[in-house]
């Protein structure tokens, strides 16, 4: 791979007039000893976007890429067909990354030799005020400790050839969910630092809140069956009892992203995946009691008691 830089941060870009440049400004303002590159993807916006980021054509530091609208994962593929960093980092157009994060993160980076290493979030209101944190603990390269990643592609640096032979899926929503399945189970060096990074920006226009009561949010079931299928047939060196769990796991997340459609709709999606989760798994899993629950509700074909759960899951 071509790597002329340390760190390549690769930029979707839709209608971002209100975000981009305080999202280009924090990037461009880190004090950090490593060479890095800003690759902007233009997604085909139709407001201001285009015209403000004629402002930075002449920064050393940004390369700006325009193409017709291929949403999320068309953008991040574009960038992905670019890669001139040794590390890359995804950032969102209406986030931002925090002070001394490029530093901190490639620090860890390269001392451990890291495939992944992932600092901990804020998330802020559209004023940018803090709501809430999601806080890691420093892994430090100990190998008999592994904090649990997160399965979004922001907070953290990726070692570009994680993606020599990976793209986003096109088309669908939620394609983050390669992170859990087609990355984190073959890459060993995984680090955390607890220092913050990324500024999360909770944007009443984005797919957390437009995905509510949408019909394309039964995208989780097509990506879900999918993945499930090409991790088991990898053979991959981790426990069955991971695999169980975060089927479980994703059962309750689909149920989270989909309820708010029509009855008849939830309870196919159920059906579905309840199907296959059976076909892995008979038995329940070994620990932790709400996990035992949810699974004698998918066996039992018991849909009321699986929404209930569900519903309350974060509080089990």
């Amino acid at each position: 791979m071509n790597s002329q830089y340390d760190l390549q941060i690769i930029i979707p870009a839709y209608n971002a007039e209100k975000y981009i440049e305080k999202c280009l400004n924090s990037i461009l303002s880190q004090k950090t000893q490593y060479t890095y590159v800003i690759t902007v993807i233009n997604d085909g916006s139709t407001d201001e976007t285009s015209q403000i980021l004629s402002k930075y054509l002449d920064d050393e530091h940004i390369d700006i890429i325009s193409q017709s609208n291929k949403g999320f994962s068309g953008a991040r593929n574009c960038g992905l067909k670019n890669l001139v960093g040794h590390y890359l980092m995804f950032v969102d157009s209406d986030d931002w990354i925090c002070e001394d994060a490029i530093e901190k993160l490639m620090n860890k980076s390269i001392e451990w030799d890291a495939d992944i290493v992932e600092g901990s979030v804020l998330f802020v209101d559209d004023n940018g005020r803090t709501l809430s944190r999601k806080h890691h603990f420093s892994s430090c390269g100990d190998k008999d400790y592994e904090e649990t990643l997160w399965g979004q592609p922001w907070g953290k640096v990726i070692r570009a050839t994680v993606f020599e032979n990976l793209c986003f899926p096109e088309g669908f929503w939620y394609e983050d969910s390669i992170f859990e399945y087609c990355i984190y189970p073959f890459w060993e060096k995984k680090y955390t630092i607890e220092n913050d990074v990324y500024a999360y920006r909770y944007n009443l226009n984005g797919i957390t809140y437009k995905s509510r009561g949408n019909v394309k949010s039964i995208d989780h079931y097509w990506i879900m069956l999918y993945l499930w299928d090409w991790i088991k047939d990898k053979q991959i060196l981790r426990s069955d009892e991971w695999l169980q769990i975060s089927m479980l796991d994703n059962m309750v997340l689909g149920y989270s992203r989909t309820k708010d459609l029509d009855e008849k709709t939830v309870q196919s999606g159920f059906v579905v995946l309840r199907k296959r989760y059976l076909s892995s798994f008979a038995n329940p899993p070994r620990q932790q009691n709400k996990y035992i629950l949810l699974h004698k509700s998918i066996r039992k074909k018991d849909f009321g008691q699986f929404k209930l759960l569900c519903d309350r899951w974060r509080y089990l």
